[in-house]
């Protein structure tokens, strides 16, 4: 499993984000993700955390999911990081 964390800034409230990224869902799951997180970080700030199938499929995808994202929910991206999944507890 691979994982991105994006940092995103918006204009309106957490709450309009958080349902703007939950119908932008769908669309990042034909990318490959499977699993998403958001941790609201500041007054205007959320931290989305994403599980995807494979490296490649995120690679190959991330700068057009994220600008697209940004289109589409009115978020600006303003950080963001990838790594391999070293260990996950439940």
């Amino acid at each position: 499993m691979f994982v991105s964390f994006t940092d995103w800034e918006f204009d309106g409230n957490v709450d309009n984000a958080v349902e703007a990224a939950k119908g932008f869902w769908p669309e990042m799951k034909k990318h490959g993700a499977v699993n998403m997180r958001a941790t609201v970080t500041g007054e205007k700030t959320i931290r989305t955390m994403t599980v995807w199938s494979s490296k490649e499929q995120i690679e190959a995808a991330i700068d057009d999911i994220r600008a697209a994202a940004s289109s589409a929910v009115g978020m600006t991206v303003t950080g963001g990081m990838m790594g391999e999944l070293a260990v996950e507890l439940d």
